[in-house]
């Protein structure tokens, strides 16, 4: 009983650390802090809701591979996305512009996703 306890008040503590860290400003840490705490509950709930510390093998070989296909999707989705022109849009019957005040002068320029645009 004391092992599901002290699960449960780790999930409800980090769910409560999700909440608090989604009202403040972490800049470009924002989804990383985010994924690290989402990793840390998924890790608590396979691990013991799951019984993977119990099996060997089968799930243990289940439960990584899906975790490097994981890994393997989110690099081909950022690799995309920094190889992406500026901007993407299609031709159409609008001109490509920025939000009001957000307006620079001269040709668009490739730039990553991580890097602002003078």
């Amino acid at each position: 009983m004391g092992q599901v306890l002290g699960v449960g008040v780790a999930l409800l503590g980090l769910a409560a650390l999700s909440f608090l860290l989604s009202r403040a400003h972490l800049g470009a840490w924002a989804v990383p802090v985010a994924l690290s705490i989402a990793l840390g509950k998924a890790a608590l709930i396979a691990c013991f809701y799951m019984h993977l510390t119990e099996r060997p093998g089968g799930p243990r070989l289940v439960v990584g591979t899906a975790g490097v296909f994981v890994v393997i999707l989110i690099g081909l989705v950022l690799a995309e996305a920094a190889a992406r022109v500026w901007p993407t849009l299609p031709p159409g019957p609008f001109p490509v512009s920025r939000l009001p005040g957000q307006e620079r002068e001269g040709p668009p320029r490739v730039a990553p996703p991580w890097q602002r645009l003078p």
